[in-house]
């Protein structure tokens, strides 16, 4: 669990304010600002797919259908995301940007800065400005410094029947909850139901406890504890999201074992998490698995093995 996120409440409470998750506020922006300029790049019919709603919802604060859908598989742009991020961080930083209640996210999160007892505009000044480095920064540095490879993108759409059946292998992947499979068609987000994230299937898990589907390494693991990526030795990259806008929970509920670069084996537990809690709290437990880069593998479906579901990944 992100050990700011406790400081953050706590300083609200106690102190009637807090600056130490302010630096983060210009991320929201900053994705957006590099997808904007990544849709003006790539005329791509299926990334405007993803990416068109995605730079929607991080205007609107919710950063994760860009990170997983858009970022994390294109690699640069997370990169360039980061180093802005750190830029702009470093501004609000500087100028001791405040946040006095805990509201929305984006630019709903605008009135939370408004000093209650002064009713001094100070803090949103200093907001605005950043906003406007981070549109302007993410923007440029993503026209100079990201260029689309289309031979990333290509993928092979039709083979005769003596093609598929030669050199086909496969690599199995455990389900890494327990509890009822389902298709990720009944996820209700589109960025996983529609699979523009990747291929894979979705769990109604009954346990509170996450492990590994694979033997590999922890490549993301989101500060909040509701999200972890992982890849296979053989370089599966797998995506576990348990529950539906549970980042909204701030990391309340979960409990994170391992952390990023560790190296994990096949049924080692990686998260514990409060699965009552989260319901209580009204959001869905209903949890996608799915193959980030899918693109990259003849096909990734659902197989039966003793009565046990598994993702099977065909090479």
């Amino acid at each position: 669990m992100c050990s700011d996120i406790p400081i953050y409440f706590n300083n609200i409470v106690t102190n009637g304010f807090d600056n130490v998750m302010m630096p983060y506020y210009c991320t929201t922006f900053i994705t957006s600002a590099v997808l904007i300029a990544m849709l003006l790049k790539n005329k791509d019919k299926s990334f405007r797919k993803v990416a068109i709603p995605a730079t929607i919802s991080s205007l609107l604060g919710i950063t994760e259908p860009a990170v997983y859908g858009v970022l994390i598989p294109k690699k640069k742009p997370l990169l360039i995301s980061c180093i802005v991020s750190a830029i702009v961080g470093g501004f609000y930083g500087f100028f001791n940007l405040r946040k006095f209640a805990m509201v929305g996210m984006g630019f709903f999160e605008l009135p939370g800065m408004i000093d209650p007892k002064t009713h001094s505009m100070s803090n949103v000044y200093i907001a605005l400005i950043g906003i406007v480095l981070s549109f302007v920064l993410g923007f440029i540095a993503t026209m100079i410094f990201w260029k689309e490879d289309p031979s990333k993108d290509k993928v092979v759409t039709s083979q005769n029947d003596d093609e598929k059946n030669v050199n086909v292998s496969q690599e199995l992947i455990q389900t890494p909850l327990e509890g009822k499979v389902l298709p990720l068609s009944e996820v209700k987000d589109e960025v996983f139901s529609k699979g523009y994230i990747g291929k894979g299937l979705a769990i109604e898990p009954t346990k509170g406890e996450v492990i590994s589907p694979v033997n590999g390494t922890i490549t993301t693991f989101f500060p909040t504890g509701h999200a972890i990526g992982i890849t296979s030795d053989s370089g599966v990259e797998i995506l576990i999201h348990v529950g539906m806008d549970t980042v909204n929970l701030e990391g309340k509920y979960f409990t994170p074992l391992v952390k990023k670069g560790d190296k994990v084996t096949v049924g080692q537990k990686l998260l514990n998490f409060d699965l009552e809690g989260i319901k209580k709290e009204g959001y869905s437990i209903i949890t996608p698995v799915v193959v980030t880069n899918s693109a990259q593998y003849k096909d990734v479906v659902t197989v039966s093995d003793n009565g046990k579901n598994l993702l099977s990944v065909l090479v």
